[in-house]
């Protein structure tokens, strides 16, 4: 016997939105792993600190984060068989869990000189690719990546009067969410979770 068309349509609608939700964790994925290398890096933590939250929070198993790279694996499963629920966590949010995000994010001024940065228990050259060196304002709050000075040269170490170094351009992560990477990071999450 057939099931009722009613029937029919739920049970599409749930394994329809159960392939959405897996586009969704691949497209997390990209996304994590394109803010990860695009980033600041000074000793790595920055770096292994992105998250995938589902919206609401609910009917969600398994890990959420782990370390650069990211796999599906680091990204919550979404087991939920409730259709509201499903509608509702189809979505994640992407998120730094480090207190010092909004620095390194360059959405907040703060002081980045001693005893602030670099901190003692960190190294004092960074882990990451220098793309400025130069001299900061140090009477004033600034931005992580306010550098005076020049980018590095192929071959030569980075220019600049001072001792200061960036290790992604000052408002990278604003670039990134506007520029066009972050949509292309989501085209390529979905493009592998249909390859799945």
């Amino acid at each position: 016997m057939a099931a009722a068309p009613g029937k029919q349509l739920r049970k599409m609608s749930r394994d329809l939105l159960k392939i959405v939700n897996e586009l969704t964790r691949h497209t997390a994925v990209e996304v994590m792993n394109d803010l990860a290398e695009k980033g600041p890096e000074w000793d790595g933590t920055f770096k292994n600190s992105w998250i995938a939250v589902p919206v609401g929070r609910l009917g969600a198993s398994g890990w959420t984060g782990g370390s650069y790279p990211y796999t599906v694996n680091d990204v919550p499963n979404l087991t939920t068989t409730n259709l509201s629920e499903m509608r509702r966590v189809t979505k994640f949010t992407i998120e730094n869990i480090q207190p010092y995000a909004p620095y390194a994010l360059d959405l907040e001024e703060g002081k980045f000189t001693y005893p602030n940065f670099p901190r003692r228990d960190k190294r004092l050259h960074p882990k990451g690719k220098v793309v400025k060196k130069g001299t900061r304002d140090t009477s004033r709050t600034t931005l992580r990546g306010d550098i005076s000075g020049g980018p590095p040269k192929v071959g030569r170490p980075a220019k600049g009067s001072g001792q200061s170094r960036i290790t992604a351009e000052l408002d990278w992560y604003k670039t990134y969410i506007k520029g066009g990477a972050m949509k292309k990071a989501m085209v390529r999450g979905v493009k592998a979770g249909f390859k799945v």
